[in-house]
């Protein structure tokens, strides 16, 4: 029986050593506190990891939907100006539309925040008209849909921002290997200690257990 000495390991391997040593150690009761430290190491090592691997949501992804439904709306009311309303009414109400269309030329290429704004606008003028239910079907149907889109972008780029508050406040799992690693150095040189001066053969037991975790990533 010799004191354990853990390898450089890539940080894969090093949480899967990590979550091992402490399945292994987990009811040996005299190493109870650098258990528990190496624990604590541990939860925030796969913290790091979690954010080294998230690519976060991708906001020009989702723009793409309403993006769609802007320009359907668009050309909706573009393609009613070639029709030849017979009711004055409708006539004026297409004007009316044609209009307000105009003063959103290429919004589909503002930046994205500047869009969101854009397309709120957009809807909040078009709703002031107050167009009878039954009027101009084929523009109305891309005014729920340009709500609903627009809607999940800005909860997609709240939780953007919510998840990029929380990823700061933790640190990357390169920088916290070094301490999980000493961590569980402690917990082997403890186990060690205990293995050979101790009369608990669960420890004894636990200490094989390890020497061979670490000898299969030697």
């Amino acid at each position: 029986m010799e004191l354990l000495n853990l390898p450089r390991l890539r940080n894969k391997e090093l949480q899967t050593v990590g979550e091992q040593s402490i399945r292994i150690c987990g009811n040996i009761a005299e190493v109870q506190t650098a258990l528990d430290k190496a624990k604590a190491s541990l939860e925030t090592f796969r913290q790091g990891m979690q954010k080294d691997k998230s690519s976060g949501i991708s906001k020009a992804e989702i723009d793409q939907e309403r993006d769609r439904f802007t320009y359907g709306l668009l050309q909706s009311i573009k393609a009613e100006t070639y029709y030849n309303h017979q009711e004055e009414a409708t006539a004026q109400l297409v004007t009316r539309l044609a209009t307000i269309a105009g003063k959103y030329t290429g919004i589909t290429r503002f930046p994205l925040n500047e869009q969101t704004a854009a397309i709120d606008n957009l809807l909040d003028e078009i709703n002031k008209l107050k167009m009878p239910a039954d009027a101009l079907p084929a523009i109305q149907r891309w005014l729920p849909l340009m709500e609903a889109a627009n809607s999940r972008f800005k909860t997609a780029s709240n939780a953007i921002i919510e998840d990029s508050a929380r990823q700061a406040e933790i640190s990357a799992a390169g920088l916290v290997a070094p301490q999980l690693t000493e961590d569980l150095q402690n917990l082997y040189s403890l186990m060690f200690a205990h293995a050979r001066i101790g009369s608990n053969n669960a420890t004894v037991e636990a200490y094989k257990e390890l020497e061979i975790l670490i000898n299969s990533v030697n």
